[in-house]
């Protein structure tokens, strides 16, 4: 069996997510290789790889993100940021749009609230994608796009000399920095990702230093990357979730989590699985078994 887990990637500006996964496609000699969350092709940072069977563990992972982020509040584009075409210019200055009404605005934006994605994403309209419709020269604006529930911990201005806004941002997954660029009325020209489901850029490593020979060494076990409680089986219950079956949990501490994560008797991995009642007792019953 191919070794599995996850590689904190640092992907460069100027290539795709797509293309990183290609990359290592090649590399590895590994077919079953994906990514926990799509950066843009201008934007580097962390890209969080799972490799073989923990493509399959991506939905366990923590959704928590960070970015260093610079709008530029001069003028507005169709696509958020720096790649796309000038809707308009704007003719004032650091008088006009002083720090404290940048925060006013700032602090409408953290919590929960409800955003609108950028017309080019990934979302999706009757089954096809917001960047592919428009592409495609299709006559959409922001009254098409639904709004989204996401939740911002954190936004800190670093600096500001107008009309260059540098800003970090503590969020969870679904919302996007090009909004927050828009809804400012300016556009996106830089983004670094420095954290994405709890792995931080300083310990990501370049493309280039991964090959077939050393990527083990690289390699993140899910269990140190997944943040659910740990469960150790006995052999008999191993092979019984390994074979599909429910396992009697007569622990008489409540684990205070819908979900846990298997380990073997010898410390290999097993997969999640889930806490389910049962007229004879709490049972658990295998999600995801590698």
């Amino acid at each position: 069996m191919a070794d599995f887990g996850f590689l904190n990637i640092h992907k460069p500006d100027g290539m795709t997510s797509h293309d990183v996964v290609v990359i290592l496609r090649k590399k590895l000699n590994i077919r079953k290789i994906g990514h926990s969350g799509t950066l843009d092709p201008f934007a580097e940072g962390v890209l969080v790889i799972a490799i073989s069977s923990a493509t399959r563990l991506i939905r366990f992972l923590p959704e928590t993100k960070a970015y260093e982020a610079i709008v530029d509040l001069s003028k507005t584009t169709d696509t958020d940021d720096l790649t796309g075409e000038t809707l308009e210019v704007f003719n004032r200055n650091a008088d006009d749009l002083d720090i404290e009404t940048i925060k006013a605005s700032l602090s409408k934006m953290t919590g929960e609230f409800e955003q609108l994605p950028p017309l080019y994403s990934a979302i999706k309209i009757n089954g096809k994608k917001l960047y592919e419709m428009m592409r495609a020269g299709e006559n959409l604006s922001l009254h098409d796009v639904q709004f989204r529930k996401v939740k911002v911990d954190q936004i800190k201005v670093l600096d500001y000399k107008y009309p260059l806004l540098h800003l970090e941002i503590k969020c969870q997954a679904g919302f996007y920095v090009r909004s927050l660029a828009r809804d400012l009325g300016g556009h996106l020209i830089k983004l670094i990702r420095t954290e994405s489901n709890g792995l931080k850029i300083a310990s990501s490593y370049k493309l280039e230093d991964i090959s077939k020979e050393t990527f083990s060494e690289y390699l993140l076990e899910p269990s140190s990357v997944i943040t659910i409680p740990r469960l150790q089986f006995n052999k008999d219950d191993s092979l019984g979730l390994q074979q599909g079956k429910f396992i009697s949990y007569n622990n008489s501490s409540k684990i205070a989590s819908e979900l846990i994560q298997c380990i073997g008797e010898s410390g290999e991995y097993l997969g999640v699985a889930a806490f389910s009642d049962a007229d004879s007792g709490t049972l658990i019953k295998p999600q995801v078994i590698i």
